[in-house]
């Protein structure tokens, strides 16, 4: 089915005011994000993507993303490719929940009262354990002593640390007999921390999908999501220095009673 422009229009503006503000690859003054230099599935496949959504009627993402897959990443130039701009499966609800909202504007008739519910039981803790966590944690925040020379790796970024395990490996090569344990830590310490980098944005992520399922009532998923952001900030050993702040555990608890309360009736 052809989606019209005008509607097109509105659908983009709902996902903009409902989505965007929640995805991790969103670049500084986006959306829109192409003019920017970050190419967007949402933006480049709209119609498609629109279309796909109003083929599914389901209480479950997963038929949404299973028909997108098909409908939408098949047809797509960047698919196989090393990088994928669509964010769809992590803000999938937020996005099937943006798209539901302008198809029900659309079929209430002008001047008719709207009915203004309060939000679920349990949707508003776990919305601020969200804003609590996120931006909290994006890197090596704690005290380490890493590798055989001890290196007190917080505070620094996998950048920092790649330009100063290039500057000790060309020591070495100048005075062999120096620098070497040295050297060979700051490589790895470059590579951990890029890592711990990309579990922080992936549970930021996580965290943004957990808000999202819980939005659209799908509780299990979001319980699912919230374990996945811990798992993640847990596996970095993080947690283990309990006086930090630790970004998802609060998002967990909240995810893990409003999904228990429903599991009582």
């Amino acid at each position: 089915m052809v989606v019209a422009q005008a509607d097109l229009t509105k659908y983009l503006a709902e996902i903009r005011k409902s989505v965007c503000s929640r995805c991790v690859e969103r670049p500084p003054g986006g959306p829109p994000c192409e003019p920017l230099g970050k190419r967007c599935g949402v933006e480049m496949h709209l119609p498609l993507l629109v279309d796909s959504i109003h083929q599914i009627r389901s209480n479950l993402l997963e038929p949404y993303l299973e028909h997108n897959r098909e409908a939408i990443c098949e047809q797509c130039t960047f698919l196989h490719s090393s990088i994928c701009p669509c964010p769809m499966d992590y803000l999938s609800a937020l996005i099937v929940e943006a798209v539901e909202t302008v198809d029900q504007r659309h079929a209430t008739a002008p001047g008719k009262a709207q009915r203004v519910d309060a939000p679920p039981e349990g949707l508003e803790e776990i919305r601020r354990a969200y804003q609590e966590g996120t931006r909290t944690w994006t890197g090596c925040d704690w005290p380490t002593q890493f590798g055989k020379t001890g290196l007190d790796l917080q505070g620094w970024r996998a950048a920092e640390a790649r330009v100063l395990a290039e500057e000790r490996l060309l020591a070495r090569i100048a005075s062999p007999h120096s620098h070497g344990a040295e050297a060979d830590d700051w490589v790895a310490a470059a590579r951990w921390l890029a890592q711990v980098e990309e579990h922080a944005k992936r549970a930021e992520a996580r965290a943004a999908a957990a808000v999202g399922a819980a939005e659209v009532g799908r509780w299990h998923e979001a319980l699912q999501f919230a374990e996945h952001a811990w798992a993640l900030e847990f596996g970095t050993g993080r947690a283990v220095w309990h006086n930090f702040p630790l970004a998802w555990q609060h998002l967990l608890r909240a995810a893990e009673a409003a999904y228990m309360a429903r599991q009582k009736h």
